[in-house]
């Protein structure tokens, strides 16, 4: 059976009923709410990838679907597994509506997988916000209607917690980045609700209540609820309370940091402490805050306005209070309408990773750098990779000596259906510990970089080209004029919006009737557009101004005609132009037709006072059928009673069997002498007019005449059927009436017949294209005034019964349709082009046959294939093809594989190997883990991509050019940066250094140096000598890696310089690895500070632990000794303080304080028990009692502080299984594994995660740091143990370090397994043939 399937289409613009919902993935996708619908854009190169529209609800189903109220989402990963149909979780897309409806889009298949739907007994509670939170598996936690909070499990669509504010309105929901567990809710009036999610029952949600004073004044709002009294109850606080904004941010650098923005007023709370650290008001002036978007290192928080503007705060000194230092308009000053568009939302995307050029004392070593990153295993918010940003922006003049400069990309969306894309680069003022002297204030500059231009505002109705043999180019030339793949689109805020069908792009937008509404457009050939528009005249005399455009559509000009001085008593109802472009017919209501020959410059040529209902000009005929048909005699009766009724393509067939003698004058656009002259050139047009009387006029020149036609029975139309919709391609005419009828007749044979479609009055009638061979040429499109459409195939016999679309078909409104005339071949699905009653357009793919299987791999038709820019998110590739070309990332690659010429796409360097591709492949001196032949079968099957230019776009190809040779953790970060996952990047960033930090003793002696054999991959494979190492080894290694990170190692050795001198983070916290006790004793320094204002018991008590974790005993003895007499802690207080004071205790007096401390930890006061502890000593055990507690960051600070070697390495390790089995977070697991010196454990979190690809990335990069390790010590050794000699020993060794060295079959696993995953890789990607767009 027949059916259809969604083609291209483009919502209309967004507005403030959405309430600014969007959301950019961690892949570049960037999804918002545009009325009913989700507008999905790659912001890379800022392209429409598709729009989602959301269906109407089931209990009114030919009602609009609802706004779109929140999206988010789902911060999963592409998945790995080859062994099950490969999966698309990870481009599911969360959306709630204003019904209360959410739906969980796969927006790979464009279909919904999961609806959720909460019955309360207030009815429907729109959705207000909603967030993916926990992980294992993901459940997604929604605010309904104004004060109900509500943790959804998806997949069995239930809800298991459910939470209640009363009248706290709910602003946003928002999910810790360290740890996906962690949930907090903000209240529009201070309410601050922490959740922790710990599973997928109700007992598994705890929750923990805050409140922050907001001023009224300030977070100026309806907070009683709407002023005009017509919101419902169920409404969520973006319509209950309009104008009032809650909206919160967790610090992507310090655990339970929170960053919540007001109307006019910024709080910086600490969730650990509970208290408000510091508040900031806006300045007079200063318009309402709209959103928080992004902070950077502590210093720069961007917050954009309700007036459009964006601002930078930076954070003052020692203090969580912060000052505006930059504040522009969003919105460009040139070219915007007045009054200007109002920007709905600002969203901060940055595109992943960035690579600059950073001088070094003589030279430019390029540097992979992660923007806005937490610490290791987070999930933080997308980042942006820009190459060589100094030179686009500004030279040294922002990146200067003081600072590093830094990017921040934003997209701003207006209510005129545009996307603005903008780059804020700053320097980043680098700390006083590090630079001695007081930093200079940060310099900003913005600038636009991209655009993308969607519809400005709902649309009214569409034209198409459709022109005939006669039509003819602009100037005058006789030359017959070709379709194009253009459609014209009507709008009400007076525009024309030129869309490439193509490409589902707007090519044009022109400004023509001054805001008027557009009410109709035509084509005039294919180079030019027709439109009206009319505005009543009020008051004495009253009428209608018409207005009448003609726009040329290569030029962009515009020119009115038809103008008067007065008003007209009647509107312009219609306008029909005829397929060569030369006249055009305009229709009154209640007046007479005007008739105009559409030369240069446009004359009327008479006027036509017949009462129309319809007119139709004469398409061009379909084309001739290669088969002779025989015409039966029966098939020639005029009449309607047949046996077996005529068919449009039998009475086409009969056409062509008549001679061309004895065809009638004019009867078709083929008809046509030598010379281009007018009059010998004609074109007809069919009519019906109020009585029911039926006509076909041609038009010849300047002479209009009765066509002639062979009539129908006299019973075809009684004169009590109105006519109300027509469609006319030689020799048939279709109408439609207002009791549902469909009747069809020949002009030339007299042939007729009808049927009733049962839907009430038909509005508009179509013809579908007709290719040569199509086996049918009787296809239409009917739309009723209902708004519903369906098609039907007039050359079957019962056409109703065989309808190829029913109206009923997804709730789809319409309030125009046409069809797409370009159709190359007939196995190609037929395009009908949809005007939407919710202001969209659309392209509706109609299949004659039967539609393709769900998740079929069908081959793109040629207009699939036309972007403008290829789309090189990995996300949008297969997942099998996009796991092989991760790995070809990941094992190195040269930038020659990725150029090809932009105009055929053919590749400029193939090199001289013919068919081999492997020369492709960088040359690397590391042991071959897997299958070595398995490269060169991914790079076949990626040529396609790699020929379309699908993989890497150029600014990425030099990037990855740039430190493809820096070692394998370089190219692990870039690739898994690449694909969104920024956990993993972080983790490869930091593990050469956690790695070279370890080989020098931060987690013991032999944690790195282990006396064991290096390990043989293959049989063939030697074993690498037996090491020893002893303290000036030691020594030699620190030496050797100061020198790496000062960039002043002069060492020249056959391989790459290590990529821990090659690549920075930008921001300091980022940098910290849990083995830099400094680091972390600084960062734990820093939040002091924030703290010392702080007043209250339990803010007291927690402050003297932050002064005890760094070792401060001073201060903390201070702040006990202010403990006042009659406080209930004083004699404890007093007791720890003596403690904290004494000098090295005795043993009997450190006996007593550790029953003393016992004591209090079975009080359930472990802090106290910690702090006696460290009085004696004894911070092992101090720091079990605090990870015992679940205070795992302060264990890991004090554990920095104050315990070295195996005793920190211990800590970490518990740290890390914690993490690895309650958090479920690998990568920051895996990170502090490596910092405890226990690698084996890594790498069986890895081989228990199912990553293949990873598990022997980590073990290639732990070999290539032992590597590196040792290329330090050979310069000690004797002459005869030469680097060259070790070398050769040592190349098909895998020299691995540390417990490695001795888990020979975990190792071996991994390299059998990893050589299993590339051969199933391999495989899978030539068994599938390849996805363009």
């Amino acid at each position: 059976m027949a059916g259809s399937g969604a083609g291209g289409m483009i919502a209309g613009p967004g507005s403030k009923d959405n309430g600014g919902s969007a959301h950019c993935s961690a892949h570049g996708l960037l999804a918002y709410g545009a009325g009913s619908c989700v507008v999905v854009v790659d912001v890379r190169s800022m392209q429409l990838v598709v729009v989602l529209p959301m269906p109407s609800a089931r209990t009114s189903p030919m009602l609009p679907a609802p706004f779109v109220t929140a999206l988010q989402w789902i911060p999963e990963c592409m998945s790995r597994d080859l062994t099950q149909e490969a999966s698309t979780s990870h481009l599911r897309l969360a959306v709630g509506d204003r019904q209360g409806r959410v739906a969980i889009w796969d927006t790979a298949m464009k279909d919904i997988v999961i609806w959720l739907n909460l019955e309360t007994e207030k009815g429907r509670l729109g959705i207000q916000d909603l967030c993916w939170v926990f992980g294992q598996p993901w459940l997604l936690a929604v605010i309904h209607g104004p004060s109900v909070l509500v943790i959804w499990d998806p997949q069995q669509a239930r809800p298991i917690w459910k939470y209640d504010a009363g009248t706290e309105y709910l602003g946003c929901i928002r999910c810790d980045p360290f740890d996906a567990r962690q949930v907090c809710v903000v209240g529009l009036k201070g309410l601050i609700l922490s959740l922790l999610v710990q599973g997928v029952s109700d007992n598994d949600v705890s929750s923990k209540q805050h409140n922050v004073v907001v001023s009224e004044e300030r977070n100026s709002g309806n907070l009683g609820g709407s002023s005009s009294g017509s919101t419902s109850a169920g409404a969520p606080a973006l319509a209950a309370a309009p104008g009032a904004i809650a909206k919160a941010m967790f610090s992507p650098r310090t655990r339970g940091l929170l960053y919540l923005v007001f109307a006019r007023e910024i709080i910086v709370f600490d969730l650990n402490f509970g208290m408000t650290l510091g508040t900031t008001p806006m300045a007079r002036g200063v318009g309402k805050i709209l959103d928080v978007l992004a902070v950077a290192d502590h210093d720069i928080l961007y917050c954009a306005h309700q007036d459009g503007k964006i601002s930078g705060w930076i954070k003052r000194e020692d203090r969580q209070a912060f000052s505006m230092s930059f504040t522009e308009t969003l919105i460009p000053p040139m070219g915007s309408p007045v009054p200007a568009p109002t920007v709905l939302a600002v969203i901060h995307c940055p595109l992943q990773v960035q690579v600059q050029n950073i001088e070094l004392e003589e030279e430019s070593t390029p540097r992979l750098q992660l923007d806005s990153l937490p610490l290791p295993g987070s999930a933080p918010s997308p980042t942006g990779f820009i190459e060589n940003v100094k030179d686009d922006l500004g030279g040294t003049e922002l990146a200067s000596s003081e600072g590093s400069l830094v990017e921040a990309t934003f997209v701003s969306i207006t209510d005129d259906g545009r996307l603005w894309q903008w780059v804020v680069a700053s320097t980043l003022k680098l700390g006083p510990e590090l630079s001695g002297v007081s930093p200079p204030e940060p310099k900003f500059k913005l600038e636009l970089t991209m655009q993308l231009q969607l519809l400005p505002s709902a649309i009214t109705t569409l034209a198409v080209p459709v022109p005939s043999l006669l039509g003819i180019v602009t100037g005058g030339s006789g030359a017959g004029a070709v379709a194009v793949p253009m459609v014209a689109l009507a709008t009400q805020g007076g525009t024309l919006e030129l869309v490439d069908a193509a490409a589902n792009a707007v090519t044009s937008s022109f400004a023509v009737h001054n805001s008027s509404v557009v009410r109709g457009v035509r084509w005039l050939g294919n180079t030019r557009l027709v439109s009206f528009s009319y505005t009543e005249v009020k008051g004495k005399g009253g009428g209608f101004v018409n207005r009448l455009v003609v726009t040329c559509v290569r030029s962009g000009q515009s020119k009115a005609f038809r103008e008067l001085q007065k008003p007209e008593r009647a509107p312009m109802r219609a306008l029909r132009t005829s397929p060569s472009g030369r006249y055009l017919i305009v229709l009154f209501r209640e007046a007479p037709a005007e008739v105009w020959l559409m030369s240069k410059v446009p004359s009327m040529l008479r006027s036509l006072a017949l009462p129309f209902t319809v007119m139709e000009w004469a398409l061009p005929p379909a084309p001739r059928s290669s088969a002779a048909h025989k015409v039966s005699v029966s098939a020639r009766k005029p009449s309607l009673f047949y046996s077996t009724p005529p068919t449009i393509a039998s009475t086409a067939a009969s056409i062509n069997a008549v001679t061309a003698a004895a065809q009638p004058p004019g009867t078709g656009p083929t008809e046509k002498s030598g010379g281009p002259g007018e009059s010998e050139t004609g074109e007809s047009f069919a009519f019906a007019l109020v009585n029911g009387s039926l006509g076909v006029f041609e038009l010849r020149g300047k002479r209009v005449r009765d066509f002639r036609p062979r009539w129908p029975a006299a019973s075809f139309v009684s004169s009590d059927v109105l006519v109300t919709a027509m469609a006319y391609r030689m020799p048939h005419v279709v109408m439609g009436d207002r009791m549902g009828n469909i009747r069809w007749w020949d002009v030339t044979s007299g042939l007729s017949s009808l049927f009733n479609t049962h839907r009430g009055g038909v509005r508009r009638i179509k013809f579908a294209p007709v290719t040569l061979g199509d086996p049918s040429r009787g296809r239409i499109a009917v739309l009723f005034n209902d708004h519903t459409f369906a098609v039907y195939d007039l050359d079957t016999q019962d056409p109703l019964a065989n309808a190829l679309v029913h109206p009923q078909l997804g709730g789809i409104l319409v309030l125009e349709l046409d069809w797409f005339p370009l159709r190359a071949d007939k196995h190609e699905p037929l395009l009908l082009c949809i005007a939407g009653a919710d202001g969209s357009f659309r392209l509706l793919e109609i299949y004659s046959t039967a539609k393709p299987a769900q998740g079929a791999i069908v081959r793109p038709s040629v207009w699939q294939r036309c972007r403008p820019m290829p789309l090189c998110s990995p996300a949008l590739l297969p997942p099998p093809h996009a796991m092989a070309f991760r790995m070809l990332l990941q094992l190195g690659i040269k930038s020659s594989w990725f150029y090809v010429t932009p105009s055929t796409g053919v590749e400029i360097h193939l090199g001289t190997r013919g068919g081999d591709l492997r020369h492709f492949l960088l040359e690397s001196s590391l042991p071959d883990i897997g299958e070595t032949v398995a490269a060169e079968v991914l790079l076949k099957s990626l040529e396609t991509y790699r020929r379309a230019g699908r993989l890497l776009d150029r600014e990425r190809v030099a990037a990855y050019e740039a430190i493809s040779s820096q070692g394998v953790a370089a190219r692990a970060a870039f690739t898994a940066a690449h694909f969104g996952e920024y956990a993993e990047a972080v983790f490869w960033l930091q593990l050469p250094k956690a790695l070279a930090l370890l080989s020098i003793g931060s987690a013991g002696k032999n944690a790195f140096w282990k006396s064991a054999n290096a390990l043989p991959v293959r049989q063939q494979v030697q074993v690498a000598p037996r090491e020893e190492e002893d303290e000036d080894s030691l020594r030699s290694i620190l030496k050797a890696e100061v020198s790496r990170d000062s960039a002043s190692n002069e060492q020249n050795l056959s391989s790459p310089e290590p990529s821990l001198s090659m690549i920075k983070l930008p921001f300091r916290s980022v940098d910290v690895v849990p083995c830099e006790q400094s680091a972390v004793t600084a960062a734990a320094q820093e939040r002091i500070t924030w703290h010392e204002k702080l007043t209250g018991p339990m803010a007291t008590q927690k402050r003297v632990h932050e002064y005890v974790s760094v070792g401060d005993f001073e201060s903390a003895v201070t702040l006990l000794l202010s403990t006042p007499p009659g406080d209930e802690n004083f004699y404890l207080d007093a007791l720890r303080a003596v403690s904290l004071a004494s000098a090295v205790s005795p043993a009997l007096h450190e006996l007593a304080v550790k029953v003393v401390a016992a004591n209090m930890v079975g009080r359930d006061d472990s802090l106290a028990g910690t702090h006696l502890l460290c009085a004696v000593g004894r911070y092992q055990e101090a720091c079990s009692q605090l990870q015992d507690a679940g205070r795992w960051v302060d264990a890991s600070t004090l554990a920095a502080a104050h315990l070295k070697g195996t005793d920190h390495a211990r800590v970490l390790e518990r740290w890390a299984e914690h993490v690895l089995a309650d958090e479920h977070n690998l990568w920051r697991a895996m990170i502090l594994y490596v910092a405890a010196g226990a690698l084996s454990e890594a790498l069986a979190a890895l081989r228990n995660a199912q990553l293949p690809d990873s598990s022997a990335l980590f073990l290639l990069a732990c070999h290539e740091a032992k590597k590196y390790a040792m290329a330090d010590r050979k310069s000690q050794m004797e002459p005869q143990e030469t680097p060259e000699k070790m070398d050769a020993a040592h190349s098909h060794v895998l020299d691995l370090p540390g417990d490695l060295s001795k888990h020979t079959d975990g190792v071996v696993a991994v390299c059998e397994y990893f050589g299993q995953y590339q051969r199933m890789l391999a495989h899978t990607v030539t068994s599938i043939s390849p996805v363009i767009d």
